[in-house]
């Protein structure tokens, strides 16, 4: 995988990466108990939703639709962050769709 995800791509939460709340903030943690992050409502619903059952762009639509704003510019976001998440180790594509 090169980690830049596209419209189709399917993303999903790389094994023992793990996402908790911690207050009002949202934590990342991957494998190794590294790279801890915080993150925003609309990207801790991106992380919610990348399970590798729906495409970037359909992650995308749901956070559009959830938070009132332009799809277009959340699936542009939404790709750079995915390939954030991929570098960081903490999101893979899959590779075959379920």
């Amino acid at each position: 995988m090169s980690g830049d995800f596209g419209g189709d791509s399917h993303p999903r939460r790389r094994a023992g990466a793990e996402g908790q709340r911690f207050g009002a903030d949202f934590l990342l943690l991957d494998a190794e108990g590294r790279t801890l992050r915080g993150l925003n409502a609309t990207a801790v619903r991106i992380w919610e939703l990348s399970d590798g059952t729906r495409s970037a762009r359909s992650v995308a639509e749901v956070v559009a639709r959830e938070f009132s704003m332009d799809v277009g510019a959340v699936l542009a976001d939404t790709l750079r962050f995915l390939t954030e998440l991929a570098r960081l180790g903490l999101i893979e594509e899959l590779q075959e769709v379920r």
